[in-house]
């Protein structure tokens, strides 16, 4: 159930002697997505510890605050890379003997349209709630989240040449520091200043990472030039994607910002909560994906093995994503009882709402990969646009009745409008979101049917949670969502990357 090529070699993978079997592309994308499946579980325990450290140590109302000033400035994220990191990976990967060139000019770019962007999300600040000291926190702030992604533009080479291990050592050194200084900050109860000071000095560390280890490895041979005619380029290719970005980072964040301004910090603390427990499963997609977008542009045309990679993405993802669904009812309360206290018992019920917001988060990322393979990006800002003022216009009818409740379910009704049903309206979509939904409809149906059953039993939540994943493991392999000769196929992929590995 993970990627694998229709024409790997068998021979090569029951081959022990010799010289080592022949690494096919199914293999490739198998080590590296189980690289960064293995990174994320590392690096999921290390975002969850840092996540209850800063939920107890700030509180309701100053984790509301952040909260707020991150989402504030994700709206301004698309104006950070203008949409190119995929336009970027595709050029690199089918002309990898320029990728030096693509990557300056790209990164030039960037530097340009994040300097505006930082200024424009200085001015408009006071306008949404960020006036005096936030300001200046806001500043600090965007060292990272506007500034740097030019810089980490260049990690994408990693991605390219399939060699992810290096992002996530990376990542997770950059996780394990901002860990640390979590804990140290909260020991020594420090000012809320030298929270957003020690997140962006992690970012310092992790662009310098970056640029050691790309450098240090001549991942990225000279001549390193700048091409005007490249530039103007790539610019029309990120065009529709960085419309597309701008439109997600809305639909995305500006729940937050909205909740921030109308009904205070100490309301949006427990969204905050639940929204950063749900956004632990955002990277299993983005995984995958990111070892899969070399082969899809390589492969975009040849239909057959296109559409193979791309169905069995979708099989895969929507079978994990609709188990968390089932699985997370159960225990919603008591997690988040034991883990962030009392003080953020509500986000129990935002999290049970928000955690079904994953399914149109897994579907759109392939179908959103797909799309860009393809060189179809055009068609992206027309969902996105359309499910940003969708997601504002509920938020502005739910938020006052409802709260943070009616902004988890304006969440999820905009996700699904921008990231599935949308594409069902446009011609050369259209083919991909129908393959998706067809592999998408028996696991939903199993997991509403067991979310269903689970609010009605009065038992104790380890017994709901036996019932669910027994239920859901069973349903999966009756209906085909789990399939036996796609289990072989990745332990034949388990065994040639094993083989591959020894010295």
């Amino acid at each position: 159930m993970v990627p694998a090529s229709s024409q790997f070699d068998q021979k090569s993978a029951s081959s022990l002697e010799g010289q080592r079997p022949h690494f096919g592309v199914g293999t490739r994308v198998f080590q590296n997505t189980v690289v960064l499946l293995g990174g994320r579980g590392a690096g999921l325990f290390l975002s969850a510890a840092a996540s209850v450290v800063l939920a107890r140590y700030l509180g309701r109302e100053r984790l509301g605050e952040y909260g707020a000033l991150y989402a504030y400035l994700t709206l301004y994220s698309w104006l950070a890379t203008f949409g190119l990191e995929p336009i970027v990976a595709r050029e690199a990967a089918q002309r990898r003997t320029e990728a030096s060139g693509i990557f300056i000019t790209g990164s030039a770019i960037c530097v340009a349209f994040a300097v505006a962007g930082t200024g424009l999300a200085l001015l408009f600040a006071p306008l949404f709630g960020y006036g005096g000291e936030l300001r200046l926190l806001l500043f600090l702030a965007s060292i990272d989240i506007l500034l740097f992604p030019s810089i980490r533009l260049f990690g994408i080479v990693f991605q390219v040449d399939m060699q992810q291990w290096y992002n996530v050592g990376i990542g997770l050194a950059r996780q394990a520091l901002w860990l640390l200084a979590i804990v140290l900050l909260a020991l020594g109860r420090a000012a809320f200043l030298w929270v957003i000071v020690a997140r962006t000095g992690c970012a310092v560390v992790e662009v310098g990472l970056i640029l050691f280890v790309t450098l240090q490895r001549r991942s990225l041979s000279r001549p390193w030039t700048f091409s005007l005619d490249r530039a103007r380029q790539l610019v029309r290719y990120g065009f529709p994607l960085a419309l597309t970005v701008v439109a997600v980072g809305i639909y995305h964040r500006i729940d937050q910002v909205m909740l921030h301004k109308m009904a205070g910090d100490h309301t949006l603390g427990p969204y905050v909560v639940a929204v950063q427990m749900v956004e632990q499963f955002s990277v299993l997609p983005v995984a995958l994906v990111s070892s899969l977008f070399p082969v899809l542009s390589q492969m975009s045309g040849q239909e057959e093995q296109f559409r193979h990679y791309l169905g069995v993405s979708y099989r895969f993802l929507m079978a994990v994503v609709f188990s968390v669904c089932a699985l997370f009812t159960p225990i919603a309360g008591p997690l988040v009882d034991s883990l962030y206290g009392k003080q953020f018992h509500s986000s129990a019920s935002l999290l049970v709402v928000l955690v079904w917001s994953e399914v149109p988060i897994f579907f759109g990322v392939v179908i959103t990969n797909a799309i860009i393979a393809k060189n179809l990006q055009r068609y992206l800002p027309v969902s996105t646009i359309l499910g940003a003022v969708v997601n504002v216009v509920l938020n502005l009818a739910f938020i006052p009745r409802w709260g943070a409740l009616g902004a988890s379910w304006a969440t999820v009704v905009s996700y699904c409008l921008a990231s599935i049903f949308l594409f069902l309206g446009i011609r050369p979509t259209r083919a991909f979101a129908v393959q998706g939904l067809r592999i998408a409809f028996p696991p939903f149906v199993l997991a509403l049917a067991i979310t269903g059953v689970l609010t009605f039993l009065p038992w104790f939540f380890w017994w709901k949670l036996i019932f669910a994943t027994v239920s859901y493991s069973a349903g999966a392999w009756l209906t085909g969502t789990v399939r036996r000769s796609e289990l072989d196929r990745v332990w034949a992929l388990i065994k040639t990357s094993l083989i591959y590995a020894r010295p």
